[in-house]
This record gives C-alpha cells, structure tokens and sequence, in this order.
C-alpha cells in the first residue's frame, strides 16, 4: 500500500517532467526519473519482505501450573526463511494474560537477517484464569525507504490455561470442628477395627480366622471389621445465568467464588478428605466422583455462569458428602429449602455468600438472604468485596454474631480494588 511519503514523490517527479518538457532542460528529466526510479525500486525490493516470516511464541514460568496473578515471561521468536533480508518491521501483539481493557504490545524489529531469528520477551502479570488463545500477530514494513507499506497477520497458535488464584487457607471452620477425618459406623466393612465375628464363608482370607472362637465352637469363624468410611466435603458452586451486570473487570462476585471453592478445594485436599463437586453440567460437565487437586483446577479454571439449571435443582439431584460448602455468586433465595434439608439429614453445610451490591459493577444486595439463613441455623459467611474472605472462611463465631459484628464496623472503600 503507498504512504504519502510515494504519493509526494510520484507528483513531484511529474512537476519535474512537466517543467522538463516545457523547458527542455535536460537535468530536469534526470531529476523526475530518478524520483519516479526510487519509488519503482522501493516497491520491487520490499515485496516479499513480510512473506517468509514465521513466529512461534512461549510462556515461561517458575512452576508447571500456571495461576492467576502468577508473573510470567513471554517469549516471540521471529524467523525469516528468505534469502533477503527483512527491516523496519512494527508488531502488534495482543496478549490476553493482560487485562482485557489493555492496548496492545507495539514491538519493534530494526533487522531480521535471512535465514535468521529474533526473539523478543515482554513480562507480564496474568489478569485472570481461563483457557487464552493468543489472537494473530500482525506485522507491518515500511522498508526500504518509507514508501510502500506491507501488512501480514501471522498465526502463532498458542493457548495457555491458567488457573483461578488459590489461598493457602490455614483455618476453615467447617472442617476444622471435627477432630479426627475418621468416622467409624456400626456397620461391617472394610477397616481395621474388629466389630465381631461371623462364620467363615468361602473366599474370605485365612488371615482374618478368629482362632479362639474356632477352638471353642469347633467351627471356622472370620472377624468381622467396621465399616470406616472417610467423611467427604461437596463443594457445590451456582453456575446458573444469572443476571450479572456487563463488566471488563475481574472483581465479579462469580470470578471471586472460583477463587473461594479452588482455595477450600485445595485445603480440603491437604487434610485428606475427598473433595466432590457439585455443579449444573450444562454449563460444563464437572468430573464425577471424588476429584484430584489437578481435576479440580482444571474445571475451576474454565468454568463460566451459563448454566441452565439452578443451584436448587443440582442439590436436589445429588447425593451430597458429610460436609457441603455452597457457593452463591447470586442472592438466590430458591436454594434455601435444599440447605435446610441437608441440614436435616445431619451434614454439616457452610453457605458462602458473595454481596454483588459491595462490587464495582454492583447488583443486588446478599444481606436479606444471609439473614434468612442464620435464622435457620444455617452456618453462613457473607463477603462483600473488599474483604477478607480467608479471615471470614477461618472465623468460628457463630452466624449471628458475624453478622453483627459487619453492621457495627465500616464499611470499607471497595473502589480501592478497581
């Protein structure tokens, strides 16, 4: 494509001819060809200057994973496979580890030799979690001498998943009242305590022959061990489509519950109980059964609020563990006749609700809901943005005293997290 750089030269060269040819000064011809020929020179050597370059692109990091909120290098490595060498090249990078409202990465290339590389690194802070696929580089040359520019967009497929940020919680009190992960019931089973004896089948193990009552019934008789099952922990997360506000922001009440289920996830995990999910698979199908920390991350990092089924139709439809953690991104009242009914059944449920009206991009108020919950008796934490959730999710006080606690102290300044 000509700048004006080719524009002024060609109508100069024709002011030159014309002057020339009323004239007939001789040198005046040789000054319109000789701008015209520069021109015409500048197009033949510059046509194939971004034709034969290739990129590929690294992201470097100190560990495997990478988090949210994690500094990593990134690296372009640009190759030219021609035997010209290239010059002058302007690229605009668009890394979407940065935040979404960011411009993009004006890089620089003076020279690129023929069969030569260049590598540029830039680092850059990862804004949030998710699956990133970098868009297309796009090239752009003015060489040799300003009057032609040539545009390329040049894939460099790259994707990068990143995780949600996770908090090494020290305390979580809904785990930490029970004092031992193991509860034995009055059942036969697998395990190690001895409940009784039993007769002897076909196929059970000489090792567990209860020898004394052998000798004194005359019969062969097996021992009998409890049943010792490990209590697990469900963690159910509301992906319905709720009306969210439209943000570029990531401080949403949706991307901060992530954050809560990955870091209560990973303590939980750490204590040795099985971890479960329990989510509305239209939105994107969770792992069944118990989860590992990878498994748990991985869904956590690409999980977003477009389910069609409410919280109160996935609880309802799931077998639930010894301890439930709910998640509710949303003041959905819907969901308060399934707590309550698992609390009957005798689980220990904790019910974490996100405050979208403390949020930049506001929404309703929580406060209604939470209240409802701690009249029932159900153990509920209400976090607004700005706060402290590792202290609240650590806190032992009792609902009712939490809650009072928030209306006696200010409120903090949520604009400061923007």
């Amino acid at each position: 494509m000509p700048t004006s750089r080719a524009a002024s030269f060609l109508l100069a060269a024709l002011a030159l001819y014309f002057f020339a040819n009323q004239t007939q000064v001789g040198w005046l011809y040789v000054m319109s060809a000789l701008l015209a020929g520069t021109v015409l020179a500048a197009w033949w050597l510059g046509r194939g200057a971004l034709r034969l370059i290739s990129a590929d692109r690294t992201v470097e990091r100190d560990g495997i994973s990478l988090y949210e909120g994690d500094a990593v290098t990134v690296g372009l490595t640009l190759r030219n496979t021609g035997r010209a060498n290239a010059a002058l090249i302007h690229a605009a990078e668009h890394c979407p580890l940065m935040p979404a409202e960011s411009m993009p990465l004006q890089l620089f290339i003076p020279s690129l030799p023929a069969n030569g590389s260049v590598r540029l690194d830039y680092e850059v802070t990862i804004d949030r979690r998710g699956l990133h696929e970098f868009p297309a580089l796009k090239l752009a040359s003015r060489a040799p001498f300003g009057f032609f520019q040539r545009k390329r967009t040049l894939l460099a497929p790259t994707r990068v998943l990143v995780y949600p940020e996770v908090r090494r919680l020290r305390r979580l009190s809904l785990l930490d009242r029970q004092p031992a992960a193991q509860l034995s019931h009055p059942r036969a089973g697998l395990g190690t305590e001895i409940i009784g004896v039993r007769p002897f089948r076909s196929g059970d193990s000489p090792r567990h022959i209860h020898w004394r009552t052998a000798a004194r019934t005359g019969q062969l008789a097996s021992k009998e061990f409890a049943d010792e099952t490990q209590p697990g922990l469900t963690l159910a997360l509301d992906l319905f489509r709720h009306p969210y506000p439209q943000t570029q922001s990531k401080h949403t009440p949706f991307e901060w519950a992530v954050k809560i289920v990955a870091s209560i996830g990973d303590y939980a995990l750490r204590r040795n109980y099985p971890v479960h999910l329990a989510t509305d698979s239209s939105a994107w199908p969770a792992p069944s059964g118990a989860v590992t920390r990878i498994a748990l991350l991985e869904y956590l990092a690409r999980v977003q609020p477009v389910g069609e089924n409410k919280l109160v139709d996935v609880l309802n439809n799931r077998a639930a563990q010894t301890f439930v953690a709910v998640l509710l991104p949303w003041p959905d009242s819907t969901v308060v006749e399934s707590l309550v009914a698992l609390r009957h059944r005798g689980l220990e449920v904790l019910a974490i609700l996100l405050d979208p009206e403390s949020f930049p991009a506001s929404g309703p108020s929580a406060r209604a809901l939470a209240d409802e919950l701690s009249a029932l008796g159900i153990e509920s934490r209400l976090v607004k943005f700005g706060d402290d959730w590792e202290q609240k999710l650590a806190d032992t006080k009792t609902p009712a005293a939490n809650f009072a606690n928030e209306r006696e102290l200010p409120t903090t300044n949520s604009r400061q997290f923007a």
